[in-house]
């Protein structure tokens, strides 16, 4: 014969097992190891803008594709302008940027270095790639064209030397001697 209290306490014992059995599947849940985000998730952002601002400066007109202080713009500047027009007529968005100019001598300076800005030069160089663009089939052009500071510095002149000797060296280190770090300006890159 059985207590009252003894099956008073079998059956708690059940209830209870019960309840925790059924409860706990979704508690226990929650303490799961989650996946792991696929390598470069987390970057994927980071090189995507980067990616962006990139395609932005190819739609930069710079100041060497016009000939010197004139608003001609020279052959690279007309190959330019057709690359920019193809890729505007594709669909992709991006606003063309006029580089202001820097190279303009002032009398009123005591060395007269052709070192400054000239904004009436730049207006009409922006209305020189207004006109190519439309001519070449892009009608939204004029909304289109600023006139602003290249997205991207230009190198110092040191810079400059520096990835000229690297060019005509050729090859991984350039420099005079060029080959894998071989001479002056050698190492990797």
């Amino acid at each position: 014969m059985r207590t009252p209290n003894r099956t008073l306490r079998l059956t708690l014992a059940a209830l209870g097992l019960l309840l925790f059995t059924s409860a706990g599947c979704g508690y226990w849940k929650q303490f799961r190891r989650q996946p792991e985000a696929p390598l470069g998730t987390i970057s994927d952002n980071i090189w995507q803008m980067q990616e962006l601002n990139a395609e932005a400066s190819d739609f930069v007109v710079y100041m060497h594709e016009f000939t010197l202080n004139d608003i001609r713009l020279n052959r690279a500047g007309e190959d330019h302008m057709k690359q920019i027009a193809e890729r505007l007529l594709a669909g992709q968005d991006f606003p063309v940027v006029v580089e202001r100019s820097m190279s303009t001598a002032r009398e009123d300076t005591e060395f007269k270095y052709p070192v400054h800005p000239n904004p009436e030069l730049d207006m009409i160089r922006r209305e020189v790639v207004v006109r190519a663009l439309i001519a070449l089939g892009v009608q939204d052009a004029d909304h289109r064209v600023v006139v602003a500071p290249a997205l991207t510095p230009g190198l110092k002149a040191t810079e400059a030397a520096g990835a000229y000797m690297q060019g005509i060296g050729g090859g991984m280190g350039g420099g005079m001697g060029g080959g894998m770090g071989g001479g002056m300006g050698g190492g990797f890159f």
